[in-house]
């Protein structure tokens, strides 16, 4: 049985700057999926698409925009903050979601993860991946620092496709990640977070 072909877009958006640690775990990825199928028999190409802006919402658009008109099937966001596991982008494909993500937790003190499920308030109720959480669960929002996503689901969808918003009854600024999952579920997709990939991640 013929696989489906698999074309990756490895997107990094950035302001410029790398961590050590995410250039190491790049590197690690690419050398991994270079000897490692997605999934045996089944045609694979990388390409990667680097971002550099002063705006992440544009640097998110236009990676995205990159991807659809190279003709990927998939696009993997990686922040350049993070650190992941050589086998990340394997691990998420595997899936065969719309959009699967990492649950990473918030740079702030104290922290909460970025997952969220609805709510009775606009942010949500904070959804951790911590043990014994396996596997995979569906999230009404989610940030997109470490995020797989089918490009299928962007066919019709309106432009933007990410903005940084501000909610005046809260008087806070909302993440163009979570503009993101506003845009796929208006589209009629369902957004998951990888538990057990999410508590590899740092």
């Amino acid at each position: 049985m013929t696989q489906t072909p698999v074309k990756l877009a490895l997107c990094i958006p950035s302001n410029g700057d790398w961590k050590a640690d995410f250039g190491m775990s790049l590197t690690q990825m690419c050398v991994y999926i270079a000897s490692s199928l997605f999934s045996p028999g089944a045609e694979r190409q990388v390409i990667v698409v680097d971002k550099r802006t002063s705006l992440l919402a544009r640097s998110r658009q236009e990676c995205l925009e990159d991807a659809v008109h190279q003709k990927c099937t998939h696009a993997l966001f990686l922040d350049t903050d993070q650190a992941f596991p050589q086998d990340t982008a394997h691990q998420l494909l595997a899936w065969k979601k719309p959009v699967v993500a990492c649950n990473i937790a918030l740079k702030v003190i104290p922290s909460f993860p970025t997952a969220r499920l609805r709510g009775v308030t606009p942010f949500g109720v904070p959804l951790t991946s911590e043990e014994p959480k396996r596997g995979l669960e569906k999230v009404w929002r989610v940030g997109s620092g470490i995020m797989m996503i089918d490009t299928a689901v962007l066919d019709g969808m309106p432009k933007p496709w990410f903005e940084c918003r501000y909610a005046s009854k809260e008087q806070q600024f909302v993440g163009e990640d979570w503009y993101f999952c506003k845009r796929v579920e208006e589209m009629g997709h369902d957004i998951y977070i990888d538990h057990t990939l999410s508590r590899q991640v740092g």
